[in-house]
Protein backbone atom coordinates (compact mmCIF):
# COMPACT_ATOMS: atom_id res chain seq x y z
CA UNK A 1 0.00 0.00 0.00
CA UNK A 2 1.09 3.65 -0.84
CA UNK A 3 1.48 6.22 1.56
CA UNK A 4 0.07 9.76 0.72
CA UNK A 5 2.42 12.08 2.08
CA UNK A 6 -0.11 15.04 1.79
CA UNK A 7 -2.36 13.12 5.01
CA UNK A 8 -1.47 14.85 7.78
CA UNK A 9 -3.07 13.23 11.44
CA UNK A 10 -2.48 17.00 13.07
CA UNK A 11 -2.69 20.31 11.71
CA UNK A 12 1.25 21.61 11.42
CA UNK A 13 2.47 18.06 11.61
CA UNK A 14 4.95 15.89 9.60
CA UNK A 15 2.72 13.38 7.27
CA UNK A 16 2.58 9.67 7.35
CA UNK A 17 5.13 8.21 5.57
CA UNK A 18 7.31 10.89 5.45
CA UNK A 19 11.57 10.47 5.51
CA UNK A 20 13.57 12.47 8.12
CA UNK A 21 17.03 11.13 7.25
CA UNK A 22 16.81 7.23 8.25
CA UNK A 23 13.53 7.41 9.54
CA UNK A 24 9.53 7.52 8.55
CA UNK A 25 7.11 8.53 9.81
CA UNK A 26 4.56 6.44 10.94
CA UNK A 27 1.84 8.37 13.43
CA UNK A 28 1.61 11.23 15.76
CA UNK A 29 2.00 9.93 19.67
CA UNK A 30 -0.42 11.43 21.62
CA UNK A 31 -1.80 15.09 21.62
CA UNK A 32 0.23 17.83 20.20
CA UNK A 33 1.66 19.88 22.60
CA UNK A 34 2.07 23.74 21.99
CA UNK A 35 6.34 23.29 22.60
CA UNK A 36 6.63 20.16 20.74
CA UNK A 37 5.09 17.05 18.38
CA UNK A 38 5.66 13.62 19.53
CA UNK A 39 6.31 10.91 16.52
CA UNK A 40 6.55 7.06 16.05
CA UNK A 41 8.79 6.25 13.65
CA UNK A 42 10.53 3.67 11.98
CA UNK A 43 14.86 2.98 12.06
CA UNK A 44 14.91 1.95 8.49
CA UNK A 45 18.53 0.78 8.90
CA UNK A 46 18.11 -0.74 12.07
CA UNK A 47 14.51 -1.85 11.09
CA UNK A 48 13.52 -0.89 14.54
CA UNK A 49 10.75 1.65 16.19
CA UNK A 50 11.72 4.43 18.09
CA UNK A 51 10.01 8.03 19.06
CA UNK A 52 11.30 11.54 17.54
CA UNK A 53 10.52 14.46 19.44
CA UNK A 54 10.57 17.95 17.11
CA UNK A 55 10.69 21.38 18.35
CA UNK A 56 7.70 23.13 17.38
CA UNK A 57 6.64 26.00 19.76
CA UNK A 58 3.51 26.92 18.29
CA UNK A 59 3.37 29.93 20.17
CA UNK A 60 5.45 31.80 17.77
CA UNK A 61 6.38 29.25 15.04
CA UNK A 62 4.22 27.75 11.71
CA UNK A 63 4.80 24.78 9.23
CA UNK A 64 6.07 26.46 6.32
CA UNK A 65 5.04 23.58 3.46
CA UNK A 66 5.10 20.10 4.39
CA UNK A 67 8.07 20.23 6.40
CA UNK A 68 10.20 23.19 7.43
CA UNK A 69 9.15 24.99 10.22
CA UNK A 70 10.13 29.33 10.19
CA UNK A 71 8.93 31.69 12.68
CA UNK A 72 5.50 33.63 12.73
CA UNK A 73 7.27 37.33 12.40
CA UNK A 74 10.40 38.47 12.52
CA UNK A 75 10.08 39.92 16.68
CA UNK A 76 9.36 36.19 17.43
CA UNK A 77 13.50 35.50 15.54
CA UNK A 78 15.63 35.55 18.70
CA UNK A 79 12.70 33.47 20.74
CA UNK A 80 12.29 30.46 18.50
CA UNK A 81 16.65 30.16 18.58
CA UNK A 82 16.75 30.72 22.13
CA UNK A 83 14.19 28.10 22.34
CA UNK A 84 15.73 26.09 19.86
CA UNK A 85 18.94 26.26 21.60
CA UNK A 86 17.53 25.42 25.10
CA UNK A 87 16.03 21.95 23.09
CA UNK A 88 19.03 20.98 22.04
CA UNK A 89 21.27 21.35 25.12
CA UNK A 90 18.27 18.98 27.43
CA UNK A 91 18.93 16.57 24.32
CA UNK A 92 22.59 16.79 24.77
CA UNK A 93 21.90 16.42 29.01
CA UNK A 94 19.48 13.61 28.70
CA UNK A 95 21.76 11.43 25.73
CA UNK A 96 24.30 11.38 28.84
CA UNK A 97 21.80 9.10 30.71
CA UNK A 98 21.42 5.31 30.90
CA UNK A 99 19.21 5.14 33.44
CA UNK A 100 16.56 2.21 32.66
CA UNK A 101 14.08 4.63 34.10
CA UNK A 102 14.51 7.58 32.30
CA UNK A 103 13.89 8.18 29.12
CA UNK A 104 16.93 7.24 26.79
CA UNK A 105 17.66 9.72 24.17
CA UNK A 106 19.48 7.98 21.11
CA UNK A 107 20.60 10.99 19.20
CA UNK A 108 19.65 14.61 18.16
CA UNK A 109 20.41 16.62 15.20
CA UNK A 110 19.06 20.00 13.57
CA UNK A 111 16.88 19.87 10.41
CA UNK A 112 13.52 21.49 7.88
CA UNK A 113 14.73 24.37 10.04
CA UNK A 114 14.11 23.13 13.39
CA UNK A 115 15.35 20.28 15.96
CA UNK A 116 14.50 16.75 16.62
CA UNK A 117 15.77 14.33 19.49
CA UNK A 118 15.22 10.57 18.84
CA UNK A 119 14.40 8.62 21.48
CA UNK A 120 13.99 4.74 22.12
CA UNK A 121 9.93 3.99 21.92
CA UNK A 122 8.29 2.46 24.71
CA UNK A 123 5.61 -0.15 25.28
CA UNK A 124 3.43 -0.63 27.39
CA UNK A 125 0.82 1.79 28.61
CA UNK A 126 0.89 5.07 30.53
CA UNK A 127 0.27 5.06 34.36
CA UNK A 128 -3.01 7.68 33.66
CA UNK A 129 -4.64 5.00 31.79
CA UNK A 130 -3.82 2.48 34.75
CA UNK A 131 -5.35 4.48 37.56
CA UNK A 132 -8.37 5.39 35.26
CA UNK A 133 -9.25 1.67 35.21
CA UNK A 134 -7.76 0.67 38.63
CA UNK A 135 -8.29 3.50 40.62
CA UNK A 136 -6.10 2.78 43.28
CA UNK A 137 -2.77 0.82 43.49
CA UNK A 138 -1.69 -0.71 46.97
CA UNK A 139 1.24 0.29 48.38
CA UNK A 140 3.98 -2.21 46.98
CA UNK A 141 2.78 -1.47 43.66
CA UNK A 142 2.76 1.84 44.36
CA UNK A 143 6.53 2.13 45.74
CA UNK A 144 7.72 -0.25 42.65
CA UNK A 145 6.62 2.51 40.63
CA UNK A 146 7.55 5.72 42.69
CA UNK A 147 11.42 4.37 43.65
CA UNK A 148 12.47 3.76 40.78
CA UNK A 149 11.32 7.35 39.19
CA UNK A 150 12.85 8.73 42.43
CA UNK A 151 16.25 7.03 41.82
CA UNK A 152 16.62 8.42 37.99
CA UNK A 153 15.17 11.66 39.35
CA UNK A 154 18.21 11.87 41.52
CA UNK A 155 20.56 11.58 38.64
CA UNK A 156 18.83 14.17 36.61
CA UNK A 157 18.96 16.53 39.88
CA UNK A 158 22.56 15.50 40.15
CA UNK A 159 23.18 16.82 36.71
CA UNK A 160 21.39 20.18 37.14
CA UNK A 161 18.46 19.27 35.39
CA UNK A 162 14.77 19.26 36.53
CA UNK A 163 11.86 17.53 34.69
CA UNK A 164 9.04 19.83 35.34
CA UNK A 165 6.13 17.93 34.18
CA UNK A 166 5.76 15.07 35.85
CA UNK A 167 2.16 13.61 36.55
CA UNK A 168 0.84 10.51 35.09
CA UNK A 169 0.27 11.11 31.55
CA UNK A 170 4.40 11.52 31.40
CA UNK A 171 4.93 8.12 32.61
CA UNK A 172 5.00 4.84 31.26
CA UNK A 173 4.83 1.51 32.79
CA UNK A 174 6.77 -1.03 30.79
CA UNK A 175 4.99 -4.99 29.89
CA UNK A 176 7.51 -5.92 32.15
CA UNK A 177 5.80 -3.12 34.89
CA UNK A 178 8.80 -1.40 35.07
CA UNK A 179 8.08 3.08 34.99
CA UNK A 180 10.13 4.73 32.80
CA UNK A 181 10.06 9.06 32.49
CA UNK A 182 8.74 10.60 29.47
CA UNK A 183 8.75 14.38 28.26
CA UNK A 184 10.80 16.75 30.29
CA UNK A 185 9.65 20.47 29.89
CA UNK A 186 12.99 21.89 31.12
CA UNK A 187 13.78 23.76 27.84
CA UNK A 188 9.76 25.19 27.51
CA UNK A 189 10.44 26.36 31.03
CA UNK A 190 13.48 28.36 29.89
CA UNK A 191 11.78 29.98 26.85
CA UNK A 192 8.85 30.74 29.36
CA UNK A 193 11.67 33.02 31.49
CA UNK A 194 12.19 34.88 28.14
CA UNK A 195 9.12 34.88 26.35
CA UNK A 196 5.94 36.17 27.45
CA UNK A 197 4.13 34.61 24.53
CA UNK A 198 5.16 31.45 26.33
CA UNK A 199 3.78 30.34 29.55
CA UNK A 200 4.55 28.57 32.04
CA UNK A 201 4.49 24.60 32.50
CA UNK A 202 0.91 23.87 35.23
CA UNK A 203 -0.66 21.04 35.52
CA UNK A 204 -3.05 21.38 37.53
CA UNK A 205 -2.82 19.63 40.58
CA UNK A 206 0.54 18.56 39.92
CA UNK A 207 2.04 21.83 39.54
CA UNK A 208 3.51 23.46 42.91
CA UNK A 209 2.68 27.09 43.46
CA UNK A 210 5.96 28.40 42.32
CA UNK A 211 5.71 27.49 38.22
CA UNK A 212 2.59 29.73 38.03
CA UNK A 213 5.42 32.63 38.25
CA UNK A 214 7.71 33.65 35.27
CA UNK A 215 9.36 36.39 37.43
CA UNK A 216 10.33 34.73 40.87
CA UNK A 217 13.14 31.53 39.52
CA UNK A 218 12.58 29.34 42.84
CA UNK A 219 12.63 26.09 41.34
CA UNK A 220 14.27 23.68 42.16
CA UNK A 221 14.61 19.46 42.83
CA UNK A 222 11.50 20.38 45.40
CA UNK A 223 9.89 21.40 42.49
CA UNK A 224 9.93 17.33 41.22
CA UNK A 225 9.48 16.29 44.04
CA UNK A 226 5.97 17.59 44.62
CA UNK A 227 4.62 16.52 41.34
CA UNK A 228 5.76 12.98 42.15
CA UNK A 229 4.66 13.18 45.44
CA UNK A 230 1.18 14.42 43.70
CA UNK A 231 1.35 11.44 41.62
CA UNK A 232 1.61 9.05 44.68
CA UNK A 233 -1.41 10.93 46.54
CA UNK A 234 -3.84 10.38 43.30
CA UNK A 235 -2.37 6.47 43.31
CA UNK A 236 -3.97 6.29 46.96
CA UNK A 237 -6.94 8.25 46.84
CA UNK A 238 -8.11 7.84 43.69
CA UNK A 239 -8.41 11.64 42.72
CA UNK A 240 -6.01 14.23 41.27
CA UNK A 241 -5.31 16.82 44.15
CA UNK A 242 -6.81 20.19 44.14
CA UNK A 243 -4.57 22.77 42.49
CA UNK A 244 -1.69 24.72 44.24
CA UNK A 245 -3.97 28.35 43.64
CA UNK A 246 -6.47 26.52 45.39
CA UNK A 247 -4.95 25.41 47.89
CA UNK A 248 -3.27 29.28 49.48
CA UNK A 249 -5.90 30.72 50.94
CA UNK A 250 -8.05 28.26 52.39
CA UNK A 251 -6.74 24.24 51.64
CA UNK A 252 -9.30 21.94 50.08
CA UNK A 253 -6.63 18.48 50.15
CA UNK A 254 -7.46 16.19 52.75
CA UNK A 255 -3.68 15.08 53.67
CA UNK A 256 -3.05 11.57 53.02
CA UNK A 257 -1.94 10.61 56.49
CA UNK A 258 -6.11 10.66 57.41
CA UNK A 259 -6.96 9.40 53.70
CA UNK A 260 -4.54 6.34 53.07
CA UNK A 261 -4.80 5.59 56.86
CA UNK A 262 -4.59 1.92 57.83
CA UNK A 263 -3.85 1.26 54.27
CA UNK A 264 -0.83 2.61 53.95
CA UNK A 265 2.17 2.58 56.22
CA UNK A 266 2.46 6.09 58.15
CA UNK A 267 6.06 6.98 56.68
CA UNK A 268 4.89 7.02 53.37
CA UNK A 269 1.61 8.83 54.05
CA UNK A 270 3.79 11.70 56.25
CA UNK A 271 6.45 11.28 53.32
CA UNK A 272 3.76 12.58 50.57
CA UNK A 273 2.29 15.31 52.73
CA UNK A 274 5.46 16.20 53.36
CA UNK A 275 6.32 16.64 49.63
CA UNK A 276 3.22 18.64 48.76
CA UNK A 277 3.50 21.20 51.61
CA UNK A 278 2.98 24.43 49.62
CA UNK A 279 5.75 26.31 50.32
CA UNK A 280 8.71 25.46 48.57
CA UNK A 281 11.00 25.67 52.10
CA UNK A 282 8.78 23.19 53.44
CA UNK A 283 9.48 20.48 51.00
CA UNK A 284 12.43 17.81 50.86
CA UNK A 285 15.63 19.85 49.75
CA UNK A 286 16.78 16.27 47.70
CA UNK A 287 15.20 13.04 46.54
CA UNK A 288 17.42 11.36 48.80
CA UNK A 289 16.11 13.12 52.44
CA UNK A 290 12.54 12.54 50.94
CA UNK A 291 13.37 8.40 50.25
CA UNK A 292 15.12 8.15 53.61
CA UNK A 293 11.47 8.91 55.08
CA UNK A 294 9.05 7.25 52.63
CA UNK A 295 11.38 4.25 53.54
CA UNK A 296 11.46 4.24 57.33
CA UNK A 297 9.75 0.69 58.98
CA UNK A 298 6.73 0.81 60.63
CA UNK A 299 8.00 0.49 64.57
CA UNK A 300 7.04 -3.31 65.36
CA UNK A 301 9.54 -4.02 62.65
CA UNK A 302 12.23 -1.73 64.24
CA UNK A 303 13.65 -4.44 66.76
CA UNK A 304 12.34 -8.13 67.43
CA UNK A 305 12.35 -9.98 70.92
CA UNK A 306 12.70 -8.63 73.61
CA UNK A 307 13.24 -5.11 72.34
CA UNK A 308 9.37 -6.10 70.80
CA UNK A 309 8.17 -6.63 74.34
CA UNK A 310 9.65 -3.49 75.69
CA UNK A 311 8.26 -1.18 72.72
CA UNK A 312 4.58 -2.85 73.50
CA UNK A 313 4.86 -1.76 77.49
CA UNK A 314 5.49 1.60 76.20
CA UNK A 315 2.36 1.65 74.45
CA UNK A 316 0.40 1.35 77.42
CA UNK A 317 -0.82 3.97 79.32
CA UNK A 318 0.69 5.73 82.32
CA UNK A 319 -0.88 3.67 84.93
CA UNK A 320 -0.24 0.16 83.04
CA UNK A 321 3.12 1.34 82.61
CA UNK A 322 3.30 1.39 86.99
CA UNK A 323 2.18 -1.29 87.63
CA UNK A 324 4.20 -3.54 85.01
CA UNK A 325 7.37 -2.06 86.59
CA UNK A 326 6.22 -3.11 89.97
CA UNK A 327 5.50 -6.08 89.26
CA UNK A 328 8.56 -6.26 86.90
CA UNK A 329 10.31 -5.65 90.11
CA UNK A 330 9.04 -7.88 92.44
CA UNK A 331 9.27 -10.47 90.79
CA UNK A 332 12.73 -9.81 90.16
CA UNK A 333 13.09 -9.59 93.86
CA UNK A 334 11.35 -12.74 94.50
CA UNK A 335 13.98 -14.54 91.68
CA UNK A 336 17.10 -13.00 94.12
CA UNK A 337 15.78 -14.41 96.98
CA UNK A 338 15.16 -17.64 96.18
CA UNK A 339 18.61 -17.60 94.68
CA UNK A 340 20.03 -16.53 98.29
CA UNK A 341 18.69 -19.71 99.54
CA UNK A 342 19.38 -22.19 96.69
CA UNK A 343 23.17 -22.48 96.87
CA UNK A 344 22.69 -24.70 93.49
CA UNK A 345 21.24 -21.46 91.42
CA UNK A 346 23.80 -19.44 92.13
CA UNK A 347 23.95 -19.18 88.35
CA UNK A 348 20.53 -18.27 87.88
CA UNK A 349 20.68 -15.49 90.16
CA UNK A 350 24.19 -13.88 87.75
CA UNK A 351 21.66 -14.23 85.42
CA UNK A 352 18.65 -12.49 86.82
CA UNK A 353 20.69 -9.69 88.17
CA UNK A 354 22.27 -9.24 84.38
CA UNK A 355 18.13 -9.12 83.48
CA UNK A 356 16.74 -6.70 86.14
CA UNK A 357 19.79 -4.25 85.02
CA UNK A 358 19.43 -4.13 81.40
CA UNK A 359 15.50 -4.38 82.60
CA UNK A 360 16.22 -0.71 84.58
CA UNK A 361 18.61 0.93 81.81
CA UNK A 362 15.96 0.27 79.23
CA UNK A 363 13.24 1.60 80.94
CA UNK A 364 15.19 4.81 81.55
CA UNK A 365 16.10 5.09 78.27
CA UNK A 366 12.53 4.85 77.06
CA UNK A 367 11.37 7.14 79.73
CA UNK A 368 13.77 9.77 77.91
CA UNK A 369 12.27 8.98 74.61
CA UNK A 370 8.56 9.57 75.24
CA UNK A 371 9.56 13.01 77.22
CA UNK A 372 11.59 14.13 74.02
CA UNK A 373 8.51 13.27 71.85
CA UNK A 374 5.87 14.94 74.23
CA UNK A 375 8.15 18.08 74.02
CA UNK A 376 8.79 17.67 70.17
CA UNK A 377 4.70 17.41 69.92
CA UNK A 378 4.45 20.44 71.68
CA UNK A 379 6.77 22.60 69.70
CA UNK A 380 4.72 21.24 66.62
CA UNK A 381 1.79 22.38 68.28
CA UNK A 382 3.27 25.54 68.50
CA UNK A 383 4.32 26.27 64.87
CA UNK A 384 0.89 24.75 63.54
CA UNK A 385 -0.87 27.81 65.89
CA UNK A 386 1.68 30.38 64.11
CA UNK A 387 1.14 29.53 60.98
CA UNK A 388 -2.36 29.64 61.69
CA UNK A 389 -1.82 33.42 63.17
CA UNK A 390 0.34 33.97 60.14
CA UNK A 391 -2.44 32.62 57.48
CA UNK A 392 -4.98 34.85 59.44
CA UNK A 393 -2.93 37.99 59.23
CA UNK A 394 -2.39 37.33 55.57
CA UNK A 395 -6.49 37.14 54.62
CA UNK A 396 -6.98 40.23 57.06
CA UNK A 397 -4.65 41.96 55.15
CA UNK A 398 -6.21 40.61 52.11
CA UNK A 399 -9.64 41.94 53.27
CA UNK A 400 -7.89 45.80 53.72
CA UNK A 401 -7.85 45.60 50.02
CA UNK A 402 -11.00 44.01 48.93
CA UNK A 403 -9.74 40.93 46.97
CA UNK A 404 -11.56 38.38 48.33
CA UNK A 405 -13.71 38.62 44.87
CA UNK A 406 -10.70 38.71 42.85
CA UNK A 407 -9.49 35.92 44.18
CA UNK A 408 -12.27 33.78 44.26
CA UNK A 409 -12.86 34.88 40.17
CA UNK A 410 -9.19 34.04 39.74
CA UNK A 411 -9.67 30.35 41.26
CA UNK A 412 -12.66 29.68 39.76
CA UNK A 413 -10.36 30.56 35.92
CA UNK A 414 -8.05 28.15 36.91
CA UNK A 415 -10.59 25.30 37.70
CA UNK A 416 -12.77 25.79 34.43
CA UNK A 417 -9.22 25.65 32.37
CA UNK A 418 -9.17 29.35 31.31
CA UNK A 419 -5.79 31.26 30.48
CA UNK A 420 -3.71 32.30 33.69
CA UNK A 421 -1.69 35.94 33.49
CA UNK A 422 2.21 35.22 33.11
CA UNK A 423 2.71 35.98 36.90
CA UNK A 424 0.94 35.24 39.93
CA UNK A 425 -0.63 39.70 40.33
CA UNK A 426 -4.10 39.94 40.69
CA UNK A 427 -6.36 43.06 40.16
CA UNK A 428 -8.93 44.20 42.83
CA UNK A 429 -12.10 45.88 41.62
CA UNK A 430 -11.41 49.77 42.64
CA UNK A 431 -8.72 52.36 43.55
CA UNK A 432 -8.46 54.15 47.45
CA UNK A 433 -5.77 55.69 49.43
CA UNK A 434 -3.81 54.41 52.36
CA UNK A 435 -1.68 56.05 55.19
CA UNK A 436 1.66 54.85 57.02
CA UNK A 437 0.73 53.33 60.07
CA UNK A 438 2.24 53.20 63.63
CA UNK A 439 4.59 50.43 62.78
CA UNK A 440 7.04 52.20 61.06
CA UNK A 441 9.04 54.65 63.62
CA UNK A 442 9.43 58.51 63.64
CA UNK A 443 13.43 57.84 62.64
CA UNK A 444 12.64 55.03 60.17
CA UNK A 445 11.00 54.90 56.63
CA UNK A 446 9.12 52.86 54.52
CA UNK A 447 10.97 51.32 51.58
CA UNK A 448 9.53 50.67 48.28
CA UNK A 449 10.56 47.78 46.14
CA UNK A 450 11.13 47.22 42.75
CA UNK A 451 9.42 43.70 43.05
CA UNK A 452 7.17 41.82 45.96
CA UNK A 453 9.83 40.39 47.60
CA UNK A 454 11.95 41.63 50.74
CA UNK A 455 14.94 40.53 48.76
CA UNK A 456 14.21 42.71 46.06
CA UNK A 457 16.05 46.29 44.71
CA UNK A 458 14.87 49.53 46.63
CA UNK A 459 13.70 52.20 44.11
CA UNK A 460 12.32 54.73 46.77
CA UNK A 461 11.09 55.49 50.40
CA UNK A 462 7.84 56.68 51.64
CA UNK A 463 8.53 59.08 54.86
CA UNK A 464 6.55 57.65 58.55
CA UNK A 465 2.99 59.37 59.03
CA UNK A 466 2.67 60.37 55.21
CA UNK A 467 -0.45 60.18 54.04
CA UNK A 468 -2.19 59.70 50.44
CA UNK A 469 -0.52 56.68 49.21
CA UNK A 470 -2.46 55.41 46.47
CA UNK A 471 -2.90 51.78 46.16
CA UNK A 472 -2.87 50.66 41.68
CA UNK A 473 -5.06 47.99 42.03
CA UNK A 474 -2.19 45.26 42.41
CA UNK A 475 -1.24 42.88 44.90
CA UNK A 476 1.11 39.93 45.59
CA UNK A 477 0.70 37.12 48.14
CA UNK A 478 3.81 36.07 49.46
CA UNK A 479 5.04 34.01 51.79
CA UNK A 480 2.49 35.07 54.50
CA UNK A 481 2.39 38.68 53.47
CA UNK A 482 0.49 41.02 51.08
CA UNK A 483 2.43 43.23 49.01
CA UNK A 484 0.73 45.91 47.13
CA UNK A 485 1.53 48.36 44.38
CA UNK A 486 1.24 51.97 44.69
CA UNK A 487 2.17 55.41 43.93
CA UNK A 488 3.63 58.15 46.36
CA UNK A 489 4.65 61.52 44.72
CA UNK A 490 7.21 60.69 41.96
CA UNK A 491 7.77 56.76 43.40
CA UNK A 492 5.38 53.96 41.82
CA UNK A 493 6.78 50.45 43.47
CA UNK A 494 5.81 47.70 46.36
CA UNK A 495 5.45 47.83 49.93
CA UNK A 496 4.73 45.61 52.53
CA UNK A 497 0.64 45.76 53.23
CA UNK A 498 1.16 45.37 56.99
CA UNK A 499 2.64 48.97 57.18
CA UNK A 500 -0.58 50.49 55.61
CA UNK A 501 -3.86 51.70 57.27
CA UNK A 502 -6.35 52.88 55.17
CA UNK A 503 -7.60 56.55 55.35
CA UNK A 504 -10.49 58.92 54.28
CA UNK A 505 -8.20 62.33 54.17
CA UNK A 506 -7.18 62.31 50.79
CA UNK A 507 -9.29 63.52 47.65
CA UNK A 508 -11.27 60.35 45.88
CA UNK A 509 -8.83 59.34 42.77
CA UNK A 510 -10.08 59.47 39.11
CA UNK A 511 -10.07 56.84 37.15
Amino acid sequence: MTTRLDTQEHRHTLPKGFKLQEYQIERVLGKPGGFGVTYLALDTNLHQSVAIKEYMPGDFAVRDGVSSVCVRSQIDESSFQWGLQCFLDEARILAKFKHPNIVRVLRFFEENGTAYMVMEYQEGYCLADYLKEKEKLVENELLDIALPLMDGLQQVHEMGLLHRDIKPNNIYIRHDRSPVLLDFGSARYAVSQRSRSVTSIVSPGYAPLEQYDNILDIQGAWTDIYALGAVMYRSISGEDPPAATRRVIKDPMIPAVEIGKNRYRQALLQAIDWALALSEEDRPRSIVAWREKIMLPPPEQVQHSPQKKIDHLLRLNQAQRYVAIIAGITIVGLALTVGVLLDKHRELIAALETQKNTYETTLQTERTRFTTQLAEQSDAISNVEKNARQLQNTIEQLSKFGVQTAMESFIANVENGEPLPSNNVSNTPSSHYFKVSAKVADDDVLNVRQFPNPRAGIVGIIPPASKCVLYLDTFYVFKNAVWVLVQFDNVKGWVNSSFLVETQECPPHEQ
